[in-house]
């Protein structure tokens, strides 16, 4: 388990657009962080350059105090779940969890068992093992997204990262995903990031979010802290008055 730090972070496109603005960020071992804000924040930005899927264009990011600015995404010992499955239709759930691990090469190649018990064990704490010898298409949306999940976590990665892994899903299976995500992380304790704009899904998730508004950080903290003390305008509307008005509607409701 490692800390991650972006230093001054800056991504710039060749029409001038700055995607991230001088970003300073710290993410402790073993934390929970998510990257909060609406569409066209940044935070998918400032994710992807972790995963080495955009470069950098000012400013350092470390893994584990290393920086990686220039490492390609498979040396950064990383996992990746992002809103699209992404499963081979033709594999079965087994081959598709563990074929990340069967392609790798040299010093990151593992033997035939080890990747039989990596598989196992992601397939249990999954509740997958049922599941091993279907294909895709025989599972419901729910259980593709934990195949996903299994996937990153059978590379035993230093950092995990999601991007939007359950918008793709219907209400009832988004509130069990984020508890089996929440189990997950308390159990494996592996530093994770995740990229959400969706302000109840970070409140039941974080440890700290870490609130962006046009490519700008605007608050780090606890959600709670967040919640009863808004930095700015900004995370107040964005944030506190969209879960006042949940809460109202609830009220409403149960009445």
């Amino acid at each position: 388990m490692v800390q991650v730090n972006y230093n001054g972070v800056t991504k710039k496109y060749d029409d001038g657009f700055e995607a991230v603005k001088g970003l300073n960020l710290e993410v402790k071992d073993g934390e929970f962080l998510v990257l909060l804000g609406p569409s066209g924040c940044g935070k998918s930005t400032t994710l992807r350059m972790l995963a080495g899927l955009e470069e950098v264009t000012e400013g350092e990011i470390q893994i584990d105090g290393m920086k990686v600015n220039h490492l390609p995404p498979g040396a950064r010992g990383l996992g990746m779940v992002f809103q699209s499955y992404a499963l081979y239709p033709h594999m079965t759930i087994a081959d598709n969890l563990s074929f990340g691990l069967r392609m790798a090469k040299g010093d990151a190649k593992i033997s035939g068992d080890e990747i039989k018990k990596r598989v196992q064990e992601a397939a249990e704490m999954l509740e997958l093992s049922e599941h091993l010898e279907k294909k895709p298409k025989e599972l419901s949306g729910g259980q593709r997204q934990r195949v996903a999940l299994g996937r990153a976590l059978v590379r035993r990665p230093k950092v995990l990262l999601m991007d939007e892994p359950l918008s793709n899903l219907d209400a009832e299976l988004r509130h069990q995903m984020r508890k089996e995500i929440r189990r997950l992380h308390d159990e494996l304790g592996t530093t994770t990031i995740y990229v959400t704009h969706d302000q109840i899904e970070a409140m039941t998730l974080a440890d700290r979010v870490a609130i962006l508004d046009k490519g700008v950080l605007q608050q780090h903290s606890p959600p709670l802290e967040a919640y009863n003390n808004p930095a700015n305008d900004f995370v107040k509307s964005f944030l506190c008055q969209h879960i006042d008005d949940l809460v109202q509607t609830a009220n409403s409701l149960f009445n």
